[in-house]
């Protein structure tokens, strides 16, 4: 009887499990790609990257990983290599610190991880480079308003082209969602920049609503924005002094004169909008900076053409009801949410200031008028009313620090208490 021919061993693969992975990667079984300071799939899903110690780490990098990181395999690198300048890493280390945007609330890590993959989109740099020395140039440290313009240029032409395509991975809607933002808070601080800033904004809803569900951005929602700041306004927020009521009503009065001059149901349901929230916050300034996001999706639902209307250079009208929101919008979240706004409100107060002084000089003779309660407050009850807030928030200042560093309200990183005192001097 023959032998049957012994059969070869089939060689074993390779062993390619991730053995030096972060935690994350291996609590999810899924292949790392060890890269620092995260790896792809971290930074696609906006997690938390941490390795295990290991002696050997850093001497077995290449030098470039110890500076950068690693960009997402579907991420391209910039097409064409951009030479920053001295003044640009001053700006990118502002955009780090102070200048990123102010949402999502309590959203530093968020930016942060943008920021880590801004080298691999062009578009995305400049918005942030931009956003910066604007902010700069607005909080009066410096003029960098040309290198603020040149980088916001480049921002918009670069991710005009990068839209004619849809995006190829989540990292690169991600990075195209936050340039739109960033050149939307940028808007804020141009002296001719109300009109971009509606029309940003209105841009930034149109790739919100292509958000993919991974979306480090998944929590930028107007339900998730209510929560938040119900979660973080202390239990028993400040009641508004008769005073700062009366504050209110006068706005509302300058709005009700307004309101004659409202030819579009955009401008009608704008200035219905705007009093509602002052309605709110004369009760609760908790209610009415939660109403502000419902506010903005206005705009994002309008027709065409009734927005092209309302945001017109012509359109007086409208001007004038979005700069009385503007200002509402600060004051309530001033009073609201003070002590996370520290370092973040002086360049807000000036812009504010800068636009309503734009808009009484461009104003028809028969029109000044309406303007007269916008300018009243931004020259003199603003001062007033922020000092009155700062000395109402001082004998409870510490224990909302120490709700903020003891996670109460998550994993933030609060502003300290000698920060929050050392603005009252600068108001001026």
């Amino acid at each position: 009887m023959p032998l049957k021919p012994r059969r070869r061993p089939i060689p074993r693969k390779g062993h390619t499990k991730s053995r030096r992975g972060c935690y994350s990667c291996k609590r999810r079984k899924v292949k790392c790609q060890e890269t620092l300071p995260k790896c792809a799939n971290c930074l696609r899903l906006g997690l938390r990257c941490e390795y295990p110690p290991r002696k050997d780490l850093v001497r077995s990098l290449p030098e470039d990983d110890l500076y950068f990181p690693a960009s997402p395999p579907s991420a391209p690198l910039q097409s064409t290599p951009t030479a920053f300048t001295a003044d640009d890493l001053r700006f990118f280390h502002h955009f780090l610190t102070a200048a990123y945007p102010e949402l999502p609330i309590l959203g530093e890590r968020i930016w942060q991880d943008v920021s880590a993959m801004s080298h691999s989109y062009d578009y995305l740099m400049h918005s942030m480079l931009g956003l910066a020395a604007s902010r700069l140039t607005t909080s009066g440290q410096a003029d960098f308003s040309a290198q603020g313009l040149a980088h916001r240029v480049k921002a918009i032409q670069s991710l005009n082209a990068a839209l004619t395509t849809p995006p190829r991975s989540t990292a690169e809607a991600d990075a195209r969602y936050a340039a739109i933002t960033s050149l939307t808070f940028q808007a804020t601080c141009l002296p001719e920049g109300m009109r971009e800033f509606l029309v940003m904004l209105r841009g930034c809803h149109i790739l919100e609503s292509s958000m993919r569900e991974d979306s480090i951005f998944r929590s930028f929602t107007p339900a998730c924005h209510e929560e938040a700041v119900r979660r973080i306004v202390p239990p028993n927020p400040i009641p508004l002094s008769e005073d700062q009521k009366a504050l209110l009503n006068d706005c509302i009065a300058s709005l009700r004169a307004i309101a004659p001059l409202c030819t579009s149901p955009l401008e009608v349901a704008w200035m219905a909008a705007t009093e509602r929230v002052l309605q709110l916050a004369k009760v609760s300034v908790t209610a009415g900076m939660a109403r502000i996001p419902a506010h903005y999706a206005i705009l994002n639902d309008a027709p065409d053409e009734q927005f092209a209307h309302f945001t017109s250079p012509s359109n007086h009208v409208a001007a004038l009801l979005v700069l009385h929101f503007v200002v509402v919008e600060f004051a309530v979240a001033f009073a609201s949410l003070g002590p996370l706004l520290t370092a973040r409100f002086e360049y807000r107060r000036r812009a504010i200031v800068m636009w309503t002084e734009r808009l009484a000089e461009a104003l028809p003779e028969d029109m000044k008028r309406y303007i007269a309660w916008p300018l009243r407050f931004v020259t003199v009850e603003m001062k007033r009313a922020l000092e009155t807030w700062l000395r109402e928030w001082e004998p409870r200042i510490d224990g909302y620090m120490g709700r903020l560093k003891t996670g109460t309200l998550g994993d933030v990183v609060g502003v300290g208490a000698g920060r929050w005192r050392a603005v009252v001097p600068h108001l001026s």
